[in-house]
């Protein structure tokens, strides 16, 4: 598996098709970077390590496309990429896997098939984009002049890009089926590849129904109120975006009266997992993930950035959401507009946040019924899916009948 290793989105989807893989009989290995390492390393996952590729950012947080085009070159790293193809070369000889799951990988997909190995590709951002020009700079002449520069190049490495998501023997989106899809404007995928692509549902692990506690239950163990409003902030991405957002959110609440319970996890998996306590606020380093499905169900109010990942599991629980996207991140950017238009997310741009806006978009959002009903509705869609067992068997169909015929004979642990 070759989880992208910015933020942890990737790799924690992949994780549990993972881990039912070896339930079933199954070795898997991680082949990621980054932030991926971090995780995989707590987790106690198999590990390759990879050489990583990076956007340069600022300090709060937004993208910064000039200095990564100027230290890195137009590409994005084009030398970077070929050491990386490189690096997963090696890495599967050593394995000598029966299949490649890449998420966000096109490195490892073209190292696969140079060694004839079969592919399956997860992503839900298809047709990659940047953005015209910063949101929040002035530009000069030059800095005009470079974007339009950068931009027509881009539309070539895009198209390149997409060539090599194109040759995977499968591409699964693990996104909501219509009418819900998220990552709808991302997708674009065209029509000559629609017979291998698969919309298979978002990779959750537990569903409400699934959780045998009551919200009130779940407050109780936190030491929280029943009667109050419970707000989840569920800090997630790279290290210099989530620190920043933290950041932002806690000097918006401190000294605040919003008369509201706040629960936040600042992401940052080889951190604590110890709870402290700051006034309404009871935040923690880290949230493993069965205690997040259990906040999910317990809280009334999801606020995150506009990833993936974050977005697919409250649309499981039923919480509506204020969305807090990467600035200039397209990505987030769709993601989130296509949140707001579904009906249950507020966006909220992050150089708007103060204790005033904040408390005004929690209160929009927890007095609203089209935001809550329409979530709820999405939760109760959502009850059908089993993107987890559909996925790996997906993956066992793919890999060569003798190693199949073994899998499925052995023992399941349950």
């Amino acid at each position: 598996m070759a989880p992208c290793g910015v933020g942890l989105g990737h790799i924690t989807r992949c994780e549990p098709i993972a881990r039912e893989l070896v339930k079933r009989g199954g070795e898997v290995v991680f082949s990621t970077y980054g932030d991926g390492i971090g995780y995989a390393e707590k987790m106690k996952l198999k590990l390759l390590e990879t050489v990583p590729i990076y956007l340069r950012v600022r300090q709060d947080g937004s993208v910064d496309f000039k200095s990564t085009a100027t230290r890195s070159g137009l590409s994005l790293g084009v030398r970077t990429f070929i050491r990386q193809v490189l690096a997963e070369i090696r890495n599967l000889k050593s394995f000598k896997p029966d299949l490649v799951f890449s998420d966000s990988r096109a490195s490892t997909l073209l190292a696969a098939k140079m060694l004839g190995i079969p592919t399956i590709l997860m992503l839900n951002q298809y047709r990659v984009n940047i953005i015209r020009r910063p949101s929040s700079t002035k530009l000069s002449i030059g800095d005009h002049i470079f974007f339009f520069i950068a931009n027509l190049s881009w539309t070539f490495f895009r198209t390149l890009l997409q060539g090599i998501w194109s040759i995977s023997d499968q591409i699964l989106i693990p996104d909501f089926p219509s009418p819900y899809t998220v990552s709808l404007g991302n997708l674009a995928i065209p029509k000559r590849y629609s017979m291998k692509v698969r919309l298979v549902g978002p990779v959750v692990t537990e569903r409400p129904s699934q959780i045998p506690y009551t919200p009130n239950e779940i407050r109780r163990q936190h030491e929280l109120e029943a009667s109050k409003p419970l707000v989840y902030i569920a800090v997630s991405g790279p290290m210099i975006e989530r620190r920043y957002l933290a950041h932002v959110l806690e000097e918006a609440m401190d000294g605040s009266r919003f008369n509201i319970q706040f629960i936040m996890s600042r992401g940052e998996a080889s951190g604590s997992e110890e709870a402290t306590k700051k006034g309404e606020l009871l935040s923690f380093d880290w949230i493993d993930e069965r205690v997040q499905y259990q906040i999910l169900k317990a809280c009334d109010l999801v606020i995150s950035r506009a990833g993936h990942g974050i977005i697919m599991k409250a649309m499981t629980f039923g919480k509506p959401m204020i969305l807090v996207p990467i600035p200039d991140h397209t990505e987030q950017y769709g993601n989130a507009k296509r949140s707001a238009l579904l009906g249950f997310a507020r966006i909220l741009d992050q150089d708007k946040i103060d204790s005033r806006s904040l408390g005004e978009a929690i209160t929009e959002v927890l007095e609203s019924k089209k935001f809550l009903s329409t979530a709820h509705e999405i939760s109760l869609f959502s009850e059908n899916l089993d993107t987890v067992n559909d996925v790996t068997e997906l993956i066992l169909t793919r890999i060569r009948p003798a190693t199949l015929a073994t899998l499925r004979t052995a023992p399941v642990a349950r």
